[in-house]
């Protein structure tokens, strides 16, 4: 039995595994499919995002240098030479274009590289300069147009300058522009926390700022984004997203990098509320799985017990069976010689009379010896009787029964078991009560049975009850004893196979599941309960069948 249980219970266990894993398998692929889609998903949005907001910037910063060449242009076309060379007119000329907050200072300079005028903060610092050996100056001479990279300069302070010539490149119009305007333009296109944004030149220079720190030139790991491409492009790396794209006709790259983590948020939402999901799915499942496994063990449980309680009843009725045929052996045997002890009796007790009653001694002792002869005798054959009648029902199929005389001879073989303990059998037994068609040894077995096990619980000096009453369709048989009554934890079990509450060797646990196989088969019910003055009753229900509902 501890093997069987054993096995159940890594039956359960396998089970319970199984479905779980059944169960949860597909909805972590959903899951896990659904959480690697969104995350796609967000990152291409956030890729469309960076590469819109690049593109803008591009447009922003290649307008704003426009700009800046277009005031210049302007001043040339507007003012000769000897104009612009006036401090007082080019004071006035700074004055008017310089609203726009994106010009620091206004500077002309001969094709010598000698400055002619100057407006703006660095006067000390420029005034005599010469600026024939400065990389812009040839530039601008060559090109007619040039927007430097940040250098320092005369003025010992990073900046970058535009430049313009006059159509016959006599001299140069140049202005500095101011950073911090400058700036503004791309920090606005910061995205996220750790994002970073700024221009650098062909040689990974920085040109303005890192948002991020002290950062003068591009890391190693960073420089091969320094290529060629005409449209803005996105690079994935890890996790950072890279948005590049030229400005200032090439000589500039507007670098934006963004940390996909800081951006995910909508992500992360999502991820948690599918764990939180996948968490309470897992759970739910995992119940589920230990229930159905317990409850298809608890199946193939009854099941098994059934089967095995259905061996042993058969065993049973096997054992019957010989029991009945020995009995007709036995009773057989035992009623021919007892036939013939009592013809013998009869025949001496006819033939006392003929004696002279004066003349045999002890006439009278063997008168009434003859009597207890033929009384023992008649004894012995009213005990060969029931073993007949016992053998008859075994073999018998369905037939018309009386009830009561079932209960009244189920009741004669235990009827000194309870003389003997001291308990009183009261019947009340409908006399009126109808023939109905069943199985008597049946019926007798489960009789035996009830009885058995109310003698047990009284034990001593108690009382059972027997009754039997009628309705139109059923007839109902009642067994009440006065003993302790069943505990209701106890109730529920009664009726499994081999559950006994008696001591070891002296019950099998199959009495009243034999019972209750055989009562079904009959067509009727078994039940059970405590009575409310203590005790328990037991009612037998059986269905009234004629012959003809038989045939």
């Amino acid at each position: 039995m501890a093997d069987k249980q054993h096995h159940y219970q890594n039956l359960t266990k396998l089970l319970a595994v199984g479905f779980f894993i059944c169960g949860i398998i597909p909805i972590l692929i959903i899951a896990t499919t659904s959480i690697y889609n969104s995350k796609q998903v967000a990152i291409q949005d956030l890729k469309l995002t960076t590469n819109q907001v690049a593109q803008h910037r591009q447009d922003v910063i290649n307008n704003f240098l426009k700009h800046q060449l277009d005031l210049l242009t302007t001043l040339i076309s507007l003012y000769p030479q000897e104009y612009l060379k006036d401090q007082e007119h080019l004071d006035q000329l700074f004055l008017a274009i310089s609203g726009s907050g994106g010009m620091v200072d206004l500077q002309l300079i001969d094709t010598n590289g000698q400055q002619m005028a100057y407006v703006g903060p660095y006067r000390d610092q420029v005034t005599g300069k010469n600026y024939q050996d400065q990389p812009w100056f040839a530039q601008v001479l060559v090109r007619g147009a040039h927007v430097s990279d940040l250098f320092s300069g005369y003025r010992k302070l990073p900046h970058f300058v535009v430049a313009l010539t006059d159509p016959l490149k006599r001299y140069v119009l140049r202005t500095t522009i101011n950073s911090s305007v400058f700036n503004s333009l791309l920090h606005s296109a910061q995205i996220g926390t750790g994002g970073d944004v700024f221009i650098v030149n062909k040689a990974g220079e920085l040109q303005t700022p890192s948002l991020q720190g002290n950062m003068h030139i591009l890391p190693e790991n960073e420089r091969y984004l320094v290529r060629h491409h005409s449209a803005p492009e996105i690079v994935q790396d890890g996790e950072t997203l890279y948005a590049t794209t030229w400005l200032n006709n090439g000589t500039w790259m507007l670098m934006l990098k963004v940390r996909i983590p800081d951006m995910l948020g909508p992500y992360y939402q999502h991820l948690n509320r599918t764990l939180v999901i996948i968490a309470i799915t897992a759970t739910l499942f995992f119940i589920i799985a230990v229930f159905l496994s317990k409850f298809i063990v608890a199946h193939v449980d009854k099941a098994d017990r059934e089967a095995a309680a259905m061996d042993q009843q058969m065993a049973h009725i096997e054992k019957m069976a010989n029991i009945g045929r020995l009995a007709a052996g036995v009773a057989h045997e035992i009623n021919n010689p007892l036939q013939m002890i009592l013809a013998q009796a009869g025949w001496i007790e006819e033939l006392l009379p003929e004696e002279d009653p004066a003349t045999v001694k002890n006439f009278q002792e063997y008168q009434q010896t003859i009597k207890k002869i033929k009384h023992h005798v008649e004894r012995a054959a009213t005990i060969t009787h029931r073993l007949l009648g016992f053998a008859r029902k075994i073999s018998a199929e369905q037939e018309q029964v009386q009830i009561n005389e079932i209960i009244q001879e189920a009741l004669s073989f235990l009827a000194k078991e309870a003389e003997h303990n001291n308990i009183s059998v009261e019947l009340k037994l409908d006399p009126q009560l109808p023939v109905t068609m069943t199985e008597a040894h049946r019926l007798q077995q489960i009789l035996l049975n009830l009885i058995d096990n109310a003698l047990d619980a009284i034990g001593q000096d108690g009382k059972l009850e027997i009754s039997t009453a009628s309705t139109q369709q059923e007839i109902h048989i009642h067994l009440a004893d006065n003993g302790p009554g069943i505990p209701p934890e106890v109730m529920a079990k009664i009726w499994d196979p081999f559950f006994t509450t008696k001591e070891q060797g002296k019950g099998t646990g199959l009495g009243l599941s034999i019972s209750q196989n055989i009562i079904r088969t009959l067509g009727g019910t078994l039940t059970a309960k405590n009575r409310e003055g203590g005790g328990t009753i037991f009612t037998v229900t059986l269905p009234i069948r004629s012959v003809q509902q038989e045939g």
